[in-house]
């Protein structure tokens, strides 16, 4: 964040990673400069507002904002503007108990034309996104693996590619998962679509689609190919390697990885969780038994502390016995 003029500079993927897990911050009351794209959700007023959206720079989040008419009139569709303006935290529209996050617009800042604009397809793929439940994946991998099943991973990979390797360098422990590999010609939006609609997806628990740097990566920018992965019944990741910016398919994903490496190392990790969860487990048993063991010895001394108490215990009675009867018959003798 900077300070300009005393005004905070954020954006939009900052202001919501401070609110996605407390709804209060060091920002409230505060008059900040937001940064983002604008779209409208063709809302009608509410309450002299209206309820649209500010999209970030890299077109993976997005925050409403409260703009009233006047204000709306400066604002064109898809193009990337800075507005001041401030948290505003309200009651949900619906009148429910939802409290939500909003960023209240007081005025317009800037135009930035140099950014490049996002358009409505592109848009309506990011919100396809966002309306998709994004699941934890390492959670989703792990809930399987230690029931005692093995996750079902369907593998796509290029018709000579050699991501396959790639990956598998980085997952000695494979075997934890049911892997299917699929060969597909990666430049063809057709072929990549033609798999994704005859293959049957819904047995599966993870889509990974790998593709290694070079040229032929415009593919991966299509529409229609996003689309299609969005509508995917199960969870996909990517990993794509190259240097320059993100293609449109590994933004939408539910997760992304600069390289298939990358990918074959986060499946490892994810077993490595697993073991040492399963060494943390041993070891508390170990202890536990080494307690357990601890507490049986302490109480076999203890028994054997009592019985040598009794012991000694029915030795002083038998001696006391002994000498009374002693006395006693001396007595006996000195009076007789």
């Amino acid at each position: 964040m900077l300070i300009e003029n005393k005004i905070t500079k954020i954006t939009v993927t900052t202001l919501q990673a401070l609110y996605s897990s407390s709804l209060s911050s060091t920002l409230d009351g505060k008059l900040l400069i937001l940064e983002g794209f604008y779209f409208h959700r063709n809302g009608r007023l509410y309450n002299k507002y209206y309820y649209d959206e500010i999209v970030s720079k890299d077109k993976q989040n997005k925050i409403t904002a409260q703009i009233t008419p006047s204000l709306r009139k400066q604002l064109v569709e898809g193009e990337y503007f800075q507005y001041e303006g401030f948290v505003n935290k309200t009651q949900g529209l619906s009148k429910d108990s939802t409290l939500n996050v909003l960023f209240t617009v007081s005025k317009i800042v800037k135009h930035e034309e140099e950014v490049q604009l996002i358009s409505k397809v592109e848009y309506d793929v990011f919100q396809a996104r966002y309306e998709r439940d994004i699941p934890l994946i390492t959670d989703l991998l792990l809930e399987k693996i230690q029931s005692g099943k093995k996750p079902i991973l369907d593998v796509i990979t290029g018709v000579q590619s050699t991501s396959k390797d790639d990956y598998l360098a980085q997952l000695p422990d494979f075997i934890y998962y049911e892997i299917r590999h699929h060969k597909c010609s990666l430049s063809s939006k057709a072929d990549l679509i033609r798999l994704m609609k005859s293959y049957d997806f819904k047995g599966s628990d993870l889509v990974v689609i790998l593709r290694g740097g070079g040229s032929g990566l415009e593919v991966f920018n299509e529409i229609d190919l996003c689309k299609k992965a969005l509508e995917l019944p199960v969870p996909f990741i990517t990993g794509i390697g190259h240097d320059a910016d993100k293609t449109l398919l590994e933004k939408v994903a539910d997760r992304g990885f600069s390289t298939p490496t990358a990918v074959g190392a986060f499946l490892q990790q994810t077993i490595n969780v697993y073991k040492n969860r399963l060494k943390s487990i041993k070891a508390k048993d170990d202890e536990l038994i080494q307690l357990k063991k601890q507490a049986e010895n302490e109480k076999l001394l203890l028994s054997n502390q009592i019985t040598s108490q009794k012991r000694n215990l029915n030795v002083i009675w038998i001696v006391l016995i002994a000498l009374i009867v002693i006395i006693g018959a001396l007595l006996f003798k000195i009076i007789a």
